[in-house]
């Protein structure tokens, strides 16, 4: 009971951290290559894509969620690990929510001109941003933490709404204008492929 009395607050700081850093980074390692190619769900082979018609019936239809659901992810995590200081933090929650919806715009715009740099930034920028918001706020209950988090949210859904209207316009804007400039680098090499030459027969 002394132990607890002693390190009870510290070990539960820790594991509310370890589960949400670890949920944070898994999630996000499973959307970082969708988030960073051009049309999401295709299939690769080495640098080339390649989409079947069912694949791009699946872009059509899932690509909003998956762009909101990783900015959702994004923000809802740094609004939970900082809610306890918010007032405290260099970062608010309208900034936090901001913040994220930029880094998801500037993430799929980059992938129509680069799509592994635009993956290495959906993988590296968003547990960098993570970082600050570690450094800069505090979690000392779970459920005020919860609490102030939901209520962050919430309380900014119109600006939540407003942010689903643009990735949907900014992904169809940019899928326009690729299609227009003739899909550059998203050709499939006309490259033959090698040959095995069988040896003689003897």
């Amino acid at each position: 009971m002394e132990f607890w009395t002693q390190y009870g607050s510290a070990l539960t700081q820790l594991g509310i951290y370890a589960a949400g850093i670890t949920v944070y980074t898994l999630v996000v390692t499973a959307l970082y290559v969708p988030m960073g190619t051009r049309l999401m769900f295709a299939r690769r082979f080495g640098e080339q894509a390649i989409a079947t018609p069912g694949r791009r019936f699946l872009y059509v239809l899932l690509f909003p969620l998956v762009s909101f659901g990783f900015f959702l992810v994004v923000a809802g995590a740094m609004l939970f690990l900082s809610s306890d200081e918010v007032g405290k933090s260099l970062l608010g929650p309208q900034e936090i929510l901001t913040i994220s919806m930029a880094m998801v715009l500037a993430i799929r715009i980059s992938a129509y001109f680069h799509e592994s740099g635009a993956q290495e930034v959906a993988k590296v920028m968003p547990l960098g941003l993570l970082g600050v918001v570690l450094v800069t706020g505090k979690v000392d209950s779970v459920s005020d933490a919860v609490a102030t988090g939901m209520e962050n949210l919430f309380g900014n859904a119109d600006l939540i709404g407003l942010f689903f209207v643009v990735v949907v316009l900014v992904e169809f804007l940019l899928r326009i204008i690729y299609e227009l400039a003739g899909r550059p680098g998203g050709k499939a090499s006309k490259t033959p492929a090698p040959t095995t030459r069988l040896p003689p027969h003897k």
